[in-house]
């Protein structure tokens, strides 16, 4: 089986930490959907990454539908509680770490435009609420557990987790640690585990 994406995608790297943590062979191709002859609308029509290709051919996704296909096709570690009321609360978090990934994203790009082609000050602050407001969640949902739900690690530790590292790597000017001291020792416990030292973007 085959990923494609690009190491700059924090979703990319959500699947290829629960690849890691299901210890599922894959081969990683580096893929940027919006390059001449790129393979990613041969398999995903809508021409976005991450895809996961299967054996077979069929292109998976996207990142919420790729994990859970995942979970399922090899059922340990399970990531992804079955009973019903866990599970939901599982895919919150999925839904908040991936919202602020989002948002992340969006400023990430408006950043990169001439400054005379901004978005307004209100647009900027419509996201840092969106990420703020998810952290908060976040923080308040962890407490003081060790884990983010359940207390054993799932996928709503690699939400928080991958989140947490891109708002590092991409936003450093936000420094959420001081307000969100529950998360700070989040993300240095996860950043011990070897499925998160292997996906480190380069």
């Amino acid at each position: 089986m085959k990923l494609l994406g690009v190491d700059a995608s924090p979703y990319v790297r959500k699947v290829r930490i629960v690849l890691e943590e299901k210890q599922i062979p894959y081969e990683y191709v580096q893929a940027r959907p919006s390059v001449p002859d790129s393979p990613v609308p041969q398999f995903n029509p809508l021409a976005k990454i991450p895809v996961l290709v299967t054996d077979a051919g069929k292109g998976i996704y996207d990142s919420p539908v790729i994990v859970e296909y995942l979970d399922m096709l090899v059922s340990e570690p399970p990531l992804i509680p079955i009973e019903a009321e866990a599970r939901v609360e599982v895919k919150r978090w999925e839904a908040l770490g991936d919202g602020i990934a989002d948002a992340i994203v969006a400023i990430s790009h408006e950043r990169r435009k001439p400054q005379d082609k901004q978005d307004t000050p209100e647009w900027y602050q419509k996201q840092r609420l969106k990420i703020d407001r998810g952290l908060t969640a976040m923080e308040q949902a962890l407490s003081g557990n060790e884990f983010c739900h359940g207390g054993r690690f799932s996928l709503a530790d690699i939400a928080a987790g991958y989140a947490l590292g891109y708002l590092d790597r991409v936003l450093r000017d936000i420094q959420w640690r001081p307000s969100h001291p529950n998360l700070a020792r989040l993300a240095g416990r996860l950043g011990e585990r070897e499925s998160f030292r292997k996906t480190v973007p380069v």
